[in-house]
């Protein structure tokens, strides 16, 4: 997830003319205000009144900065991708051999997804892919192929607002696109949720985790994946109340206890966006089957290659075994 830098603007240097002061009182600094005087205490009141002057300052300037959080948390969340359209991944998917998905959603939406069906698998396995926030269906063709050499069908949507599909990003919405995906392999593949493998990467994982809670699929695979928003956030802007200003939230270590079906955890040990400390305290808390930490690898990088790829695979197949 990409961080957004927020910087607090300068005090303004207010330029005024003084009230002049009585005679006998000629104190030549211009920022002091003048405040009757009580006797013995001049001095001290004109420490109070700057000390006041500097407090309503910071007061504004921190309110006006969590004002702008709040106002672009939005596109901090949900960014979506650069120069992608829903051309593009038509002509992609052709060259694929996709089937383009437009699914409804409980709430009016159309959700643009792909289905890629697997040559052999009977019966039918399903990889159900959640995508990070920047990201889509384009940026995840080599884990495509690979699931699909081994047996098993991919569905991924884009989410509300994103590439293809109608709406407004949210949290809610994204759950609700969720919902939408799973019902639509379980309704028109006619497929088993025992034979669903859930798969989250970064944002993503965060809603997986919901839905595998909700639904009891095959398995999860939880990459990149951050404990909650709400941690992140504290974690990239110390400095303001993100708790209190989140309306994206996104939850995630709140359903471990709600979790029944085999789980994969992989971080990436250099991830600067995640801290693989996310990686580490979900698998805690959700008493992972697997943990994998991939050396030297950072946020944007493609974990599940290689060897990891090898334990992926060999995880998905013992949570959903080709025949059965």
């Amino acid at each position: 997830m990409a961080s957004m830098a927020l910087t607090f603007p300068v005090d303004p240097v207010v330029d005024f003319d003084p009230p002049q002061a009585p005679k006998h009182n000629t104190s030549t600094t211009a920022t002091d205000f003048m405040v009757p005087v009580i006797a013995g205490h001049g001095n001290s009141l004109t420490v109070w009144g700057k000390i006041g002057l500097a407090l309503v300052a910071v007061v504004a300037t921190a309110w006006g900065a969590m004002g702008l959080f709040s106002q672009f948390q939005r596109q901090m969340v949900f960014p979506g991708p650069q120069g992608i359209d829903e051309s593009l991944l038509s002509n992609v998917a052709a060259q694929v051999g996709a089937t383009e998905l437009h699914i409804p959603t409980e709430d009016g939406e159309t959700l643009y997804g792909w289905h890629r069906a697997a040559v052999e698998t009977n019966p039918r396995r399903v990889v159900l892919y959640f995508h990070g926030n920047a990201s889509s269906l384009l940026a995840q063709i080599e884990l495509q192929n690979l699931l699909l050499s081994k047996g098993w069908d991919f569905v991924g949507i884009h989410y509300r607002g994103y590439p293809g599909s109608t709406g407004v990003p949210s949290e809610t919405g994204l759950h609700r696109d969720a919902t939408a995906a799973w019902q639509w392999i379980t309704t028109e593949l006619d497929t088993d949720p025992s034979r669903i493998a859930i798969h989250g990467r970064s944002l993503g994982g965060g809603v997986a985790a919901q839905l595998a809670a909700r639904e009891n699929p095959g398995a999860l695979v939880l990459e990149s994946t951050f404990t909650s928003i709400v941690d992140l956030a504290k974690e990239h802007y110390r400095w303001l109340p993100v708790g209190r200003l989140l309306e994206h939230r996104f939850m995630t270590r709140d359903f471990a206890g709600q979790l029944s079906c085999p789980l994969l955890v992989a971080h990436g040990a250099a991830d600067s966006l995640i801290d693989v400390h996310h990686g580490k305290e979900l698998a805690r808390l959700f008493h992972a089957d697997q943990y994998i930490e991939v050396p030297r690898m950072d946020h944007n990088d493609m974990l599940l290659v290689g060897l990891i790829a090898t334990r992926y695979l060999d995880f998905l197949e013992s949570a959903v075994p080709a025949q059965q």
